[in-house]
């Protein structure tokens, strides 16, 4: 008995000794919380382990996720390499408001937690559908994801989320002889599928990553993964790489028909254009721009473009119905028959250069044939030779100038929102977006 008493009294010593020295790493996550929706999140424990540092024993199955008042949140870890355990290049996701709490002991005793699943995933006629509780997508063979439904609307409501278009010169000798070879262009759709995963649903997220490459531009790889969160965001990020020499004129990532496809009534919406290029050209200011068209809308203190999605608004030249304008947070369709907003949302807000060579060189916004279009376009039109404002700048450049050069090893990657909501009216629609925008773009990580 006294023997057992003794057993008895060690067993709890160490126990206690374990709970004393056993260690934790808070990661917080905060958001400055402007709306009533979760906050998508991603990190890869990568990112997670240069937090916490190697020093400390981290018992990555232990990981827990909590908000502010210590209560557990779903969190999903996905297996990216698909090893069947915990390595680097994994993605922990998980949504919030206003504050989380990634907790990571040493403690070699703990386990993940289990979560139920928000998502089916059925595979049909070559493709997979992912369904939620209020919105439905549909991921074809290139792993491209479009919205089906959403809320009662159904069909093609907002398309190809992420699909890049490619243009660029096939067998460029540029350094040897300053020939650009043959002009070639495709949309991701066009490119050849090296790999394609559709990762287990989870309580939070689907996550699905495509590789594709480029057999008339040699070199050229697009790596898209998207998460399919439950929030109604799809948080799409693009990679392209390079194995190569490849010279490119036109690397814009899309999204196509939002909206116009089910309310061909749905209005463009988006923050008024920090810059221009047509509006410089006239010697006026964006806004001047817009209002010659009607196309503007006061809300609270901020002027707004609001014009119908699919018409042209007497563009300056060219077809689109803008181009050579600034990045700003986010731009939408929104559909007043429905209540629908198709959104792309900016992680970060985008600079612009005052310098126009750098500005017509660099990242700027398409709007054209009902496609949303971010990126790079090097092609230089006459017209920026013909007015005062823009005269001159390009005079004594041509097409092999103008290229984006890239080399083996070079990699571009574009990370965007593309989101659905409800709202009741455009000004709702504006408010909305504005709110949900700083939420995601406030987003910070503290370490304790």
């Amino acid at each position: 008995m006294r023997n057992l008493r003794v057993l008895l009294v060690v067993c709890v010593t160490l126990l206690l000794a374990m709970s004393i020295f056993s260690a934790e790493k808070i990661v917080t996550i905060t958001t400055e919380q402007k709306t009533g929706l979760e906050i998508p999140y991603v990190i890869t424990f990568s990112e997670l382990l240069d937090i916490v540092g190697e020093d400390f024993d981290a018992n990555w199955y232990s990981i827990r996720v909590k908000d502010a008042t210590n209560k557990d949140i779903p969190y999903q870890i996905v297996d990216i390499d698909k090893n069947g355990k915990i390595s680097s290049s994994d993605k922990l996701l998980f949504t919030f408001k206003k504050e989380a709490k990634i907790i990571i002991s040493d403690d070699w005793d703990l386990e993940l937690l289990q979560f139920a699943p928000v998502f089916t995933i059925e595979e049909k006629d070559g493709e997979y559908i992912v369904s939620a509780d209020n919105f439905t997508v549909k991921v074809n063979n290139h792993g491209l994801v479009s919205f089906t439904k959403f809320n009662n609307a159904e069909g093609n409501l907002y398309n190809e989320l992420g699909t890049a278009r490619i243009a660029g010169w096939s067998g460029s000798t540029y350094y040897v002889d300053g020939k650009l070879g043959k002009h070639v262009e495709t949309t991701s759709a066009g490119l050849n599928v090296k790999d394609l995963k559709i990762y287990e649903a989870g309580p939070v997220a689907v996550c699905v990553q495509s590789l594709l490459y480029y057999e008339n531009l040699p070199g050229f790889n697009q790596k898209i993964t998207s998460y399919i969160f439950k929030t109604g965001d799809i948080l799409v990020e693009n990679e392209f790489s390079f194995t190569n020499y490849v010279d490119i004129m036109k690397l814009q990532v899309m999204a196509t028909a939002p909206l116009t496809s089910l309310d061909d009534s749905s209005f463009h919406i988006l923050p008024m254009f920090r810059r221009m290029i047509w509006a410089e050209q006239l010697g006026i200011s964006p806004y001047e721009y817009w209002k010659e068209r009607d196309a503007v809308n006061i809300v609270g203190e901020n002027a707004y473009i609001v014009f119908p999605a699919i018409e042209s608004m007497r563009p300056l030249w060219w077809g689109a119905t803008y181009c050579y304008v600034s990045m700003e947070n986010w731009r939408a369709n929104f559909s007043d028959k429905y209540d629908l907003i198709a959104a792309e949302i900016l992680p970060e807000k985008p600079i612009i250069y005052s310098d126009l060579q750098k500005f017509v060189y660099g990242d700027f916004w398409f709007y054209e044939s009902r496609e949303f279009r971010d990126g790079i376009f090097r092609w230089v039109p006459g017209e920026l030779n013909i007015y005062e404002a823009t005269k001159g700048i390009f005079e004594d450049t041509n097409e092999a100038d103008w290229m984006m050069k890239f080399k083996a090893g070079d990699k571009l990657t574009y990370t965007r929102y593309f989101s659905m909501y409800s709202a009741k009216n455009t000004e709702e629609a504006i408010k909305l977006l504005e709110n949900r925008t700083h939420e995601i773009q406030s987003l910070k990580l503290l370490i304790k």
